[in-house]
């Protein structure tokens, strides 16, 4: 790296009111601005970077399986009714919820008494999965989920699970609660720029940390693939790879049908929170960028000129590779891409939704006892000359809700005779055996590689917990 145009973009970094600017490059410190001596040991507000905190914590405790992305709120937060508790981890980490935005209540930080309170009390606006809204009270709800799959406060098992592997120590950082004592999944977290740069290396290793795998292959896949409804976000993690990209709502939805920075590398990814605190990170030149202060702007997920010239700048100082702009966007934004015209001008309108950032409804009814969902893979992707597959169901542990605790059902592969029933145990895990029809043999003979749906249905009072997972199935090897 040039030593100098990286020391400009430092400084272009402190002058655009970055209180602290570091640069790390193949995981080792490369630069640093000007007052680190003296900002090294502050812990800084992280705003919503601390989304980006909770869906890793929530990627530990998947890696542990002791969490699905397809498990139902109301398997584990068992007082939310039937519409809240048939949202799914998923559609939380992907800010498709469906849940109802009121942009006064939904940013009221002050005088919000319970934030997972809050989101289950959210009136229903849309089909969960369907649309992306850009909001705080579901991520709450996340981290109260995930707390309650592993059977702990959420803090406590990150402190145990990931920050103690990554050398921060509990006395190093705070986590803001609410009156409820539920930690604020969206806002929050105060860290020191080194420790949030620690954070941001873990995902630039692929979730390997001194040789140990703390957030499993299919977590970091899916945390930085642009989601269904929104081509420029992954698991609650800004990415570059897709479009359209669609922001926060302010005074409009914006629609952008683009990357979010066309000229950047496409695998670019970042925690982004409100004045521009960054973690981002450049895999292919192997770049991490941490930035906290104050952004004139005010833009709640970044993306004004100087964090672009930041990135160029630093860009700019690689001499030992060519940086070459990002090829075609990946699709993303499969629904609601309309750049609908409302915003916070709107909430004030609508007095009796906000005025329950102070003095909150009661929580409706609980729904019906929810299975939770359970884990399946194949383990054996390329069938035999008689067209088996094998897969492996795994059934989570806890069982909060009042359902006999087990995963009981049918499993299902899309070209395979027939469905398979099973039932397993909690914490156990069994092999299924699926056997393909000859037409389906035949085709994957004569094409090679193909894809299919492996899915497992655990039954319950609401009409059953489906986990569904894409699975490639590989050519049979011919008999010698």
């Amino acid at each position: 790296m040039d030593a100098a145009k990286l020391q400009q973009a430092l400084d272009y970094g402190t002058q655009n009111l970055g209180f602290a600017v570091r640069v790390y490059r193949h995981g080792c410190l490369v630069g640093e601005d000007r007052g680190a001596a003296v900002n090294a040991g502050q812990r800084f507000e992280s705003w919503s970077m601390a989304k980006s905190v909770t869906s890793m914590i929530f990627g530990r405790a998947m890696t542990l399986r002791q969490i699905s992305p397809e498990d139902p709120v109301g398997a584990l937060v068992t007082e939310a009714d039937r519409a809240h508790g048939a949202i799914t981890a998923r559609d939380l980490l992907t800010q498709s919820s469906g849940l109802e935005w009121n942009g006064l209540r939904d940013y009221n930080i002050f005088t919000m008494p319970d934030r997972v309170h809050d989101a289950l009390t959210l009136g229903i606006a849309r089909p969960r999965g369907s649309y992306f809204e850009y909001a705080q009270s579901p991520v709450a709800l996340l981290a109260e989920q995930t707390g309650r799959s592993v059977g702990e406060d959420v803090q406590g098992f990150a402190q145990r699970e990931l920050m103690d592997r990554l050398g921060i120590p509990a006395d190093a950082w705070v986590w803001q609660r609410d009156r409820a004592n539920h930690v604020q999944g969206f806002f929050g977290v105060q860290m020191r720029p080194g420790d949030y740069a620690r954070l941001g290396e873990l995902m630039r290793r692929r979730g390997v940390w001194r040789g140990r795998r703390l957030l499993s292959r299919a977590y970091m896949s899916e945390a930085l693939a642009p989601s269904w409804t929104n081509g420029c976000y992954g698991w609650l993690i800004w990415v570059n790879a897709g479009a359209p990209c669609i922001g926060p709502t302010i005074s409009e939805r914006p629609v952008f049908e683009g990357r979010d920075f066309p000229d950047l590398p496409g695998d670019l990814y970042r925690f982004s929170g409100l004045f521009g605190q960054l973690v981002t990170v450049m895999p292919k030149q192997g770049l991490l960028v941490v930035r906290v202060g104050q952004d004139p702007g005010l833009l709640p997920a970044g993306g004004s000129d100087w964090e672009h010239g930041l990135y160029q700048r630093v860009l700019d100082s690689v001499t030992d590779q060519k940086i070459v702009g990002p090829g075609p966007a990946r699709p993303g934004g499969g629904g609601g891409r309309e750049n609908n015209d409302y915003g916070f001008q709107n909430s004030l309108a609508e007095p009796d939704k906000y005025s329950q950032g102070a003095v909150q409804a009661p929580l409706p009814p609980a729904g019906p006892a929810r299975a939770r969902a359970a884990q399946i893979g194949l383990i054996r992707k390329r069938p035999g000359l008689r067209g088996v597959l094998v897969a492996r169901l795994r059934c989570p542990a806890r069982w909060p809700a009042k359902l006999k605790a087990g995963c009981r059902g049918r499993a299902t592969l899309s070209g395979a005779r027939r469905k398979k029933r099973y039932s397993v145990a909690p914490g156990k895990s069994r092999l299924v055996r699926f056997r393909l029809t000859s037409r389906r043999m035949r085709r994957l003979i004569r094409r090679g590689n193909m894809p299919l749906w492996l899915g497992a249905r655990n039954a319950d009072a609401a009409g059953g917990t489906l986990a569904r997972v894409t699975v490639t199935v590989k050519r049979p090897r011919a008999r010698r």
